[in-house]
């Protein structure tokens, strides 16, 4: 059994084989969005061109989410339709969309140049609502991907 508050590193996949079922309170992930991402300085993201991960990821998130537990997943939102493919054939159900509302574009190759907003759903293993829904609208405060170390004091 693995201990709360842990941090298993690794492939998604294994890595969650080995947890055990209806154990996980809550899941957030920001996947690779399947449109081959390429950062202006030409990094790239890990399986962004290859969506073989994305059924079996969601089908073992199901699997290890509490009854009444929540996952929220970011997604490209050009790929949406496969997300949504892979979450219904887990067993999750969308119940929500949330926006968060971003202060920097991505301009270059895009019909809409300010792109100003992030995309996740949050979806359920069954259906009840919160006792405080949280807001439909966030926002985003940018980090510029950089990391961030918290010092004690």
């Amino acid at each position: 059994m693995t201990p709360d508050n842990t941090i298993v590193h690794g492939d998604c996949v294994t890595g969650m084989r080995n947890l055990a079922p209806a154990s996980v309170d809550f899941v957030l992930t920001d996947p690779p969005y399947l449109v081959d991402y390429q950062s202006r300085d030409g990094r790239k993201v890990a399986n962004d061109r290859n969506g073989e991960w994305l059924r079996p990821t969601f089908s073992q998130i199901y699997r290890v989410m509490k009854p009444a537990s929540f996952c929220v997943s970011f997604y490209g939102w050009n790929r949406v339709h496969l997300f949504m493919a892979a979450w219904r054939q887990a067993g999750l159900r969308a119940v929500g969309h949330i926006v968060f509302r971003k202060r920097y574009a991505y301009p270059r190759g895009s019909f809409v140049p300010s792109m100003r907003l992030r995309t996740c759903l949050p979806g359920v293993t069954y259906s009840r609502p919160p006792a405080q829904p949280i807001p439909d609208v966030i926002e985003f405060r940018y980090t510029g991907n950089k990391l961030h170390r918290h010092r004690s004091r």
